[in-house]
């Protein structure tokens, strides 16, 4: 019976990660999507991604740390040197340069938070 508790439990735990994974993808798709200036939905997109890994580490007992926070950032930094190539031809053009960085912005964002929650599914953690 107490097994069955904790699956339960690990489930919603799981299922409510997803959701802040998820939820986190879209604001990233979003923020990449309205930015004037190619380049810019970097600074938009950190803080979104930073937010989302404290809220999942929180959701397995693991308070986010300045080390925490690095290593997001570094993670930040190649998911943005990827969108910097692959947005270079479409940078410019208004329709297609927005949806091309939203898509990506909403790829690396729900790579990484999987990533996350993988790790710490696995008892891995963070560091």
């Amino acid at each position: 019976m107490a097994e069955q508790k904790k699956d339960e439990g690990g489930a919603r735990r799981r299922a409510r990660c997803e959701t802040i994974v998820h939820a986190s993808s879209v604001a990233a798709g979003a923020a990449a999507s309205v930015a004037l200036i190619p380049g810019s939905d970097a600074v938009a997109i950190m803080p979104i991604q930073v937010a989302m890994v404290a809220a999942v580490a929180r959701e397995y007992g693991i308070e986010p740390s300045a080390s925490l926070v690095k290593s997001v950032i570094y993670a930040s930094l190649g998911s943005i040197l990827g969108k910097a190539g692959a947005g270079f031809l479409v940078r410019w053009t208004p329709v297609a340069g927005n949806t091309v960085r939203a898509a990506v912005a909403f790829g690396v964002t729900e790579a990484l938070g999987k990533l996350v929650l993988d790790r710490l599914e696995a008892g891995e953690g963070l560091s």
